[in-house]
């Protein structure tokens, strides 16, 4: 490892950091965590394909929306407040935020694992009436009371400008989730299918051929998704041996010399205060998901009441070669639909970490009433975000179909009939992404009613939308992503108007926007023809892995010739400032 770079990693852990130090340090974890999450995840569809995704996905989308809460919301609302006393010099305080608050989220985690345990079987009922569904819920239950707890120590050093602790965390939760979540599902499904083909029995219950393999798929998904328990309470105990080991970053003469601290019941208060309506503000990125488990099979059963031919007519006789009976149909098309969203999650879970890292900058600066660094950090940060967002969104989008039979070799029906349902949310990925920004603006502002006002006008939309489209016969399943990308497409232009109006900050949105677009639509275009052009010629993998090369390339030279990298972001980068002093000399930076 490069000397440098070994420094640099073994400082940022000790003090706070710029903000796009920041930034990177969360990119470069998330780059780790999003890698080996993929790894497992895409052999582990396979495995469940057939009803058992579905019911994982179902589990995943409820527990995700907890963790946004525990992992964006809470921590966004301590790092707040840690920030605003340490600016202050009131460092008793800031000890006493983490204590507290570690009391309150406790308290709130083991509530929520309590009555997400006791809701299980009502809420699997409204979607599937496998016997089974409801073990996801209850295996993935008590990562609620992990999250929750994790997400003092995170707001803390969030607050403190140091994203290691965060980084951390991530890696170490996703690689549990890796070492547990495809090896509990396969031992599961060997075991049961066993069991079947010598007694004619699962668990000890009598099963016909059909129903047999719907439970063992619903088990299997149990064991699976009980991983991220697993990982999340593997994640809770690096943070405690982190602050055990290197600290709180105060000095016994920073805490002794500042002022009396407020008493405890006020911060209490303040924490909630700030907590919850931040807690709903950040269930706003996952909203969709959970509109979908509520309303989309029920919209698909109507349209198969209505037409059951023309939702077959629609994909083009692919449905009948699948062997699904019409009675599974439902299910099946909500689970093709599934393949889709690990890519798709990809982009906005990276993205939303820079705008994390620039709170704290964003909040100070409006503080002091210092406009011009407000605009300079909105301009980094969404810069960063569409830097990364519009290539990967637009690269989903030109490559779906090549990309889906890539990372499904064994699903080649369900891989044609998801292709035109990842293009369109290729493009949604990247109004999520600037939906995530919007929302942290709106805390850094203070404005922390809004984020919950827009997921309410964000939710009407899907409910209505979704209600109406996917019950049409003949759109069935592939509305479900024009109706995200107009659900998010919304929140990001109202909430743009919004942020602008409150800061009196006009953001340059041609170079933070329109240039990335620009560019990544090229690439995504010149993937495609590359991988058009070698299709013929050599394996399909290796058209695809050109094609993404290609891609990466054409996005590059434009990022330069357009200017989109700034010095800001470049010098973020270990050996940062010998890379911009370069690429300054030949007018490449923006």
């Amino acid at each position: 490892m490069p000397t440098f770079f070994y420094k640099w990693r073994r400082e940022l852990s000790i003090r706070k950091q710029s903000i796009t130090e920041g930034a990177l340090v969360l990119t470069i974890s998330l780059a780790i965590v999003k890698i080996v999450s993929l790894i497992y995840k895409f052999p582990l569809i396979e495995l469940l394909a057939g009803g058992g995704w579905a019911y994982y996905q179902s589990s995943y989308n409820i527990y995700g929306a907890v963790y946004a809460i525990a992992v964006v919301g809470f921590p966004v609302a301590v790092s707040r407040l840690v920030a605003g006393y340490s600016a202050s010099g009131r460092y008793k305080d800031v000890v006493n935020l983490r204590r507290e608050s570690l009391k309150l989220f406790a308290v709130i985690g083991v509530i929520g694992a309590v009555c997400l345990m006791l809701l299980a079987k009502p809420i699997t009922a409204s979607i599937t009436t496998n016997r089974y569904a409801h073990l996801c819920v209850v295996a993935v239950a008590p990562s609620i009371f992990f999250s929750c707890v994790m997400s003092s120590y995170r707001g803390y050093y969030q607050g403190l400008s140091n994203m290691v602790p965060t980084a951390m965390s991530d890696v170490v939760e996703v690689l549990f989730k890796a070492a547990f979540g495809y090896g509990t599902a396969y031992l599961l499904t060997f075991i049961l299918r066993s069991e079947f083909a010598a007694n004619g029995t699962v668990l000890g219950v009598p099963e016909t051929s059909a129903s047999a393999m719907s439970s063992i798929l619903a088990i299997a998904a149990a064991g699976a998704i009980s991983s991220v328990t697993i990982s999340t309470g593997a994640a809770f105990l690096s943070l405690v041996i982190f602050y055990r080991r290197r600290g709180g970053m105060l000095t016994e003469e920073q805490i002794e010399s500042s002022p009396e601290p407020e008493r405890l019941d006020v911060l209490r208060k303040q924490i909630l205060r700030y907590g919850f309506p931040l807690a709903l503000s950040a269930i706003t990125l996952r909203v969709a998901s959970l509109i979908d488990d509520m309303t989309v099979i029920r919209s698909l059963i109507n349209a198969m009441n209505r037409n059951m031919t023309a939702l077959l007519a629609s994909h083009k006789g692919l449905l009948e070669m699948t062997g699904v009976q019409l009675s599974d149909m439902a299910t099946y098309l909500y689970e093709v639909y599934g393949y889709c969203i690990p890519l798709y999650d990809l982009v906005p879970t990276i993205t939303a970490n820079f705008a994390t890292s620039a709170l704290p900058h964003i909040t100070a600066a409006l503080g002091r009433g210092d406009k011009e660094q407000v605009k300079k950090h909105i301009e980094t940060m969404m810069g960063i975000t569409m830097l990364i967002a519009a290539p990967a969104g637009l690269g989903m989008a030109f490559m779906a179909e090549p990309l889906l039979n890539f990372l499904y070799p064994s699903l080649e029906i369900g891989a044609i009939l998801a292709a035109p349902m990842l293009s369109v949310l290729g493009i949604s990925a990247i109004a999520v992404c600037l939906a995530s920004f919007v929302n942290m603006m709106f805390q850094a502002i203070g404005r922390i009613d809004l984020p919950v006002k827009l997921m309410a006008v964000g939710c009407a939309i899907k409910i209505l939308v979704n209600c109406v489209l996917v019950s049409i016969p003949s759109l069935n399943i592939k509305a479900v992503p024009v109706t995200t990308l107009i659900c998010y497409v919304t929140i990001s232009a109202i909430g743009m108007v919004i942020i602008t109006r409150e800061t009196g900050v006009k953001t340059d949105l041609v170079k933070t926007i329109v240039k990335p677009m620009l560019a990544g639509t090229a690439a995504g275009f010149a993937a495609r023809m590359t991988y058009i052009l070698l299709s013929g010629a050599v394996p399909s993998k290796i058209s695809t892995l050109a094609g993404c090369l290609v891609a990466v390339i054409v996005y590059a030279v434009l990022a330069m010739v357009l200017k989109l990298l700034t010095r800001e972001i470049v010098e973020s980068l270990p050996g940062g400032r010998k890379i911009a002093a370069a690429l300054e000399k030949i007018h490449m930076l923006g």
